[in-house]
C-alpha cells in the first residue's frame, strides 16, 4: 500500500475544522489538526453567512449539520439579507435580496459544535501552539512551544489573524510580515430576546418589521445591525462606531472588553427611539476593536508545501458578513483538490499554486469591498453621500459576491490539478 500523505492543519476555528471534516474521509491522507487552545471554542456571538457561504457549506457536505441550527427569517421576508434604514428616523431605504437564502445565521459556538463530532479524537491535538516552522523541498517541520516537533508533507495554516504560519510564508519569500491593523471602528455586541424587542417596538407603535426582519440602521460614522439566531428566539446585535482618524490603539489596549450600557447608549443618543430601545435591552454589552490585515500577494511558501487559509490569509472587516464565508470557500477548494487520488507526498505541492490562483484575487476583492462597505454604511464614502444614494446602491451591491459560481471554481481547480499531475508524471517518468 502507498504511503499516506501527512497533512497538518494548524487552527481549529470554523475554516480549519470544516476543512478537516472533509480531509479525514480521505484514505490517501494522514491528517492531524493542531489547536492552540485546550478545547475547541469560538469567541463572539452570532455569525451571518451570505448565499456564497451557504453554498460552500452545502458543497462541503455539511448541509445537514448547518441547516439543523441555522436561522432563516420567516415568510414573507425569507429572501431578505438586510433592510437598510436611516438610523435617526427608521425610514426604510431599500433591501438586499438573496433569493432562497436571505439572512442565514447561527451562533458561532453552535456551528462549531455540529462540526466537532465529524473529526475523530485521534486526529485532534490541543494545547499546541506553534513556535517555528521550517520547510525544505521534501518536508515541513513544526516546532511547538511545548517542545514537541512534528514533521509532515503539507501544512495548512488556519491560525487566524495573528497567524504564525503566515509569518513563515512571508519570511520564506523575504517579504515583509503583516500585522493586524486597527480600522478605527469599535463594535458594541450583545444578544437580546426577540420577544422583548418585539414588545418594545409595539409599545412605541413603530414598524414591527424592525424586530421581525434583519436590519441595518445607518448613520454618520455609526451603524447598527440585527439578525436572528437560535431559532429566532434571540437577536444578535452589533452597533458600530468609527473614528477613522484614530487607527492606532494605545499599547496594551484589549481588543475586547466589557463596557457599561450607558456608554453605549450615549454614543447613539441622537438615534431613533427604536434604536434606543434595541440597545437598552442589551444588559451586558461588550466592545470589540475591529482589525484587518493588508492583502497578501501570496498564500504559499517558497517550497509550496505550506499555505494559509481563512483569517490567516485574508482577515477582513465584518461589513459584508463575508469573513467566515471566504474561509469556507478556501476550505471547499482545498478539500476538492486534496481529494485527488493521484496525489502523493511528492506531488502534493502542485495543489498550492492552483489554490492560490483560484482564491487570492477573489479573497482580496472581498477584503477591499468589506472595508469599503463600512464606509458606505456610515456615510463616509464620497461616492454615496446621501441616505437615498446609499440605499439605492446597497440594493444590489453584494450580487457579485453571492452569485459567484463555486462549482466552476471547483471544476477549474480540478482540471488544472489533473493537467499538472500529468505533466509532473511525464517529467519524473
Amino acid at each position: 500500500m502507498d504511503k499516506k500523505i501527512k497533512v497538518a492543519v494548524i487552527g481549529g476555528g470554523i475554516a480549519g475544522l470544516a476543512l478537516t471534516t472533509q480531509l479525514v474521509k480521505n484514505q490517501n491522507l494522514d491528517v492531524h489538526l493542531y489547536e492552540a487552545a485546550p478545547q475547541f471554542s469560538e469567541i463572539g456571538a452570532g455569525i451571518s453567512f451570505g448565499a456564497n457561504a451557504v453554498k460552500a457549506i452545502h458543497l462541503l457536505g455539511l448541509a445537514n449539520e448547518y441547516e439543523s441550527i441555522a436561522d432563516k427569517v420567516k415568510a414573507p421576508f425569507t429572501d431578505i439579507w438586510f433592510q437598510w434604514r436611516n438610523g435617526y428616523t427608521d425610514e426604510y431605504l431599500s433591501a438586499s435580496i438573496a433569493p432562497n437564502v436571505g439572512q442565514s445565521s447561527v451562533h458561532r459556538a453552535d456551528f462549531l459544535d455540529t462540526l466537532i463530532p465529524l473529526v475523530p479524537h485521534k486526529n485532534v491535538h490541543f494545547n499546541k501552539r506553534v513556535q517555528e516552522i521550517k520547510a525544505t523541498d521534501h518536508q515541513v517541520s513544526i516546532q511547538f512551544i511545548d517542545g514537541q516537533r512534528v514533521e509532515c508533507d503539507y501544512l495548512i495554516g488556519c491560525d487566524g489573524i495573528h497567524s504564525v504560519v503566515r509569518n513563515h510564508v512571508l519570511d520564506s519569500h523575504q517579504l515583509k510580515r503583516v500585522s493586524p491593523e486597527f480600522s478605527g471602528t469599535w463594535a458594541y455586541r450583545g444578544i437580546i430576546k426577540f420577544e422583548d424587542f418585539k414588545q418594545a417596538i409595539k409599545e412605541l407603535s413603530n414598524d414591527p418589521e424592525l424586530a421581525e426582519v434583519p436590519q441595518m440602521l445607518l448613520g454618520k460614522d455609526k451603524h447598527i445591525l440585527t439578525f436572528p439566531i437560535r431559532q429566532g428566539e434571540e437577536i444578535n446585535i452589533v452597533a458600530f462606531k468609527s473614528d477613522r482618524t484614530q487607527t492606532t490603539l494605545p499599547e496594551n489596549t484589549p481588543w475586547t472588553k466589557s463596557v457599561s450600557k450607558q456608554e453605549m447608549l450615549d454614543d447613539f443618543a441622537d438615534w431613533s427611539e427604536s434604536c434606543q430601545a434595541l440597545l437598552n435591552l442589551i444588559e451586558q454589552p461588550t466592545i470589540w476593536a475591529l482589525h484587518e490585515t493588508p492583502p497578501l500577494t501570496t498564500y504559499k511558501n517558497k517550497t509550496q508545501n505550506v499555505i494559509v487559509i481563512g483569517d490567516a490569509a485574508h482577515a477582513m472587516l465584518p461589513h459584508q458578513g463575508a469573513g467566515a464565508g471566504q474561509g469556507l470557500e478556501d476550505a471547499l477548494i482545498l478539500a476538492n483538490l486534496l481529494a485527488n487520488p493521484q496525489l502523493t507526498a511528492e506531488n502534493i505541492k502542485l495543489v498550492s499554486k492552483i489554490y492560490e490562483d483560484i482564491r487570492l484575487d477573489r479573497a482580496v476583492k472581498v477584503q477591499h469591498t468589506s472595508h469599503e462597505s463600512g464606509e458606505i454604511y456610515e456615510l463616509y464614502s464620497p461616492d454615496y453621500p446621501s441616505f437615498e444614494e446609499v440605499g439605492a446602491h446597497l440594493a444590489h451591491r453584494f450580487d457579485w459576491l453571492w452569485q459567484h459560481s463555486l462549482e466552476k471554481d471547483i471544476e477549474d481547480a480540478n482540471t488544472a490539478l489533473q493537467l499538472d499531475i500529468q505533466q509532473h508524471l511525464k517529467l519524473v517518468g
